[in-house]
């Protein structure tokens, strides 16, 4: 599979594993199976039919349809179902989770990307007869993309990738690392220079350097934040980070 390296303001890229045109696939497959069961088991229960004539009946039947993918990648994370089932999710290309700007650029696109021939057949029934291939206008760019990219990824900067690896939050980052005793003495107060989208980056890293049993990335991270933030110390290079994480979050939290 093709990957990616985005870069970091430590000079240390971030490295994802793009999912694959075949994972999107299924995964698109899959959200459309949930849909069509939406759509009959709203008609079984309440015994509307799937074609009403009223207008203002359809529109509130449809309407979760409508927004299906837009709301649940802005909801949770990057995720629809299918992504979820098929373990692949959407990122920035800041590396961080997509923005709700992004999630709706990315819905919006699926109307080139996908539907292209359905709303031509709207205009002439001479694309009725192939509507269902609109999905390999999307399919034939991110396999023909090295960054596997459709019109809507581009448009909104957004990548799709595995999920299989670990990724954070910004919430995450507060949190995971958060020493709530009352007694708790800050070793690095200069790590307030820093952002949460920056501690964020330097816990994936770490995360990965620990994961992987990889020291030199750890001490390649370390030296980078010690050089950024102006600070002298002999502590070993995890220990510094993860003190610095902590603080961080304990400022962080105690402060606002």
């Amino acid at each position: 599979m093709n990957a990616i390296n985005i870069p970091t303001f430590l000079n240390i890229d971030l490295a994802f594993t793009l999912s694959g045109t075949a994972r999107r696939f299924g995964a698109f497959f899959i959200d459309w199976i949930i849909k069509f069961g939406y759509v009959f088991f709203i008609s079984f229960v309440f015994s509307i039919p799937i074609f009403s004539d009223s207008f203002l009946l359809g529109f509130v039947i449809y309407l979760p349809l409508f927004f299906y993918t837009f709301l649940l990648e802005w909801l949770f994370k990057g995720q629809t179902v299918g992504k979820k089932l098929m373990n692949i999710r959407v990122i920035g290309v800041d590396g961080n989770y997509p923005s709700v700007s992004q999630c709706a650029i990315r819905w919006m696109f699926l109307l080139a990307d996908a539907y292209v021939f359905f709303l031509a057949a709207l205009i002439t029934p001479w694309f009725g007869a192939v509507s269902f291939l609109g999905p390999l206008v999307g399919a034939l760019l991110i396999g023909l993309t090295k960054t596997e990219q459709r019109l809507g990824d581009i448009a909104a900067q957004t990548y799709v990738v595995s999920a299989k690896e670990d990724h954070f939050s910004i919430e995450d980052t507060i949190y995971s690392y958060a020493n709530k005793r009352t007694n708790y003495i800050v070793k690095y107060h200069e790590v307030m220079k820093l952002s949460d989208k920056d501690m964020t980056i330097i816990k994936n890293l770490l995360e990965k350097s620990e994961n992987q049993i990889d020291s030199d990335l750890a001490n390649r991270l370390a030296k980078h934040v010690k050089k950024l933030l102006k600070i002298e110390t002999e502590e070993n290079d995890m220990l510094f980070l993860k003190n610095l994480l902590r603080d961080y979050n304990y400022l962080s939290i105690n402060e606002k």
